[in-house]
């Protein structure tokens, strides 16, 4: 195995892409792949809350024009409106759209399954030995 963590880091992120993407229900799964998905958790999560881009942007450290992209094809697959904010035109405020809602339960339950395997074989303190080690790697990184 090579002791590069940036190579594994990646791996791992296409390993767990391509297995959420292979157990996705092809007819409504296929509108929530990639990172569709996380998104779609976060806003359902949020529902209670007013989300903008730029909460997407902060919660999963993507640049702007990025979410800005994922956002317009989301909107285009039927996944989410993108909702005035009274007192402010620039703003628009991201809301599940039913699609949404229902794509995101499909979804959620296949990522329930991999967090899952992914813990497998690991103790409780391991996990968290694990999540913290994940946490500083990401404060390395932050500007």
């Amino acid at each position: 195995m090579e002791k590069i963590l940036g190579i594994q880091l990646i791996r791992i992120s296409t390993m767990i892409r391509r297995e959420l993407d292979s157990q996705a229900d092809a007819e409504q799964l296929h509108k929530a792949t990639g990172g569709n998905g996380w998104i779609l958790k976060y806003l359902a999560r949020h529902e209670d809350q007013d989300v903008y881009q730029k909460d997407i942007e902060e919660h999963f450290s993507i640049t702007r024009s990025t979410v800005s992209k994922v956002v317009k094809l989301m909107e285009e697959k039927g996944l989410i409106q993108r909702l005035p904010v009274p007192g402010d035109a620039r703003l628009k405020k991201l809301v599940l759209t039913e699609q949404g809602r229902a794509v995101h339960r499909m979804a959620d339950a296949n990522m329930v399954r991999m967090e899952a395997r992914l813990a497998e074989g690991f103790s409780p303190m391991e996990l968290e030995q694990l999540f913290d080690f994940l946490r500083r790697l990401q404060e390395n990184l932050k500007e």
